[in-house]
């Protein structure tokens, strides 16, 4: 892998505990209730999270892996969270819509989904929603698992996905992946939710982003 240079900016409620960065490069992500970002307080999000500034481009091959763990706590309740993704530049005109690639948990389930849509301004009712993995156990809080995605963006049916855990083949997925925007997606880590009364805190390290050789 040609490893790109990341340069991560932050998006939280810029409290104590949002973000902090700790011994061997561990990016610590905590989220509380009713943490959200000043231009989203009067939305149902929450976030703590960190956005990278690379646009990533349609047709090219390219590999993200990181190490991540869930601190041990209450059973995530959220209607929906989302731990990493590659999210959208909406073009001009665009109505928002969710992220293209994103890494959930459901409870404390891991699960991966796609989304596509190869309309010029795409609309909820021409996206496609694909749900390429659900486990059938909850992650073990405090341990640390390895994860790595291979992903070809291609939103007329040319996509490619591949997601490993601690080695272990996810999920294995060709067609159609991503959205028709002028500027291509990027990458973001941290905990992003539905408003849940509950704190979760969410550990990661490693992280490497390039074109895959």
């Amino acid at each position: 892998m040609k490893d790109m240079a990341l340069n991560l900016r932050h998006q939280n409620a810029n409290a104590a505990w949002s973000f902090a960065l700790m011994n061997g490069d561990i990016r610590r992500y905590e989220l509380r209730d009713g943490d959200r970002v000043a231009s989203e307080a009067g939305s149902s999000v929450e976030r703590a999270e960190s956005y990278d500034s690379n646009y990533l481009d349609v047709g090219k091959t390219y590999q993200v892996a990181f190490s991540m763990m869930i601190e041990p706590g209450q059973t995530n309740a959220a209607s929906w969270l989302i731990l990493s993704q590659f999210t959208s530049m909406l073009d001009p005109g665009e109505a928002a819509h969710s992220p293209p690639f994103a890494i959930e948990l459901m409870g404390d389930r891991l699960r991966i989904v796609t989304r596509d849509s190869s309309a010029a301004l795409s609309t909820a009712a021409d996206t496609q929603y694909r749900r390429q993995y659900d486990d059938s156990q909850p992650l073990k809080r405090g341990q640390w698992y390895d994860i790595k995605v291979q992903i070809v963006f291609g939103p007329s049916g040319n996509g490619q996905l591949k997601v490993w855990r601690d080695d272990v083949l996810l999920t294995d997925y060709t067609g159609s992946l991503g959205f028709n925007d002028i500027k291509g997606p990027y990458f973001k880590q941290g905990v992003y939710r539905s408003a849940t009364p509950q704190t979760i805190a969410v550990q990661f390290k490693d992280l490497r982003m390039g074109e895959a050789s």
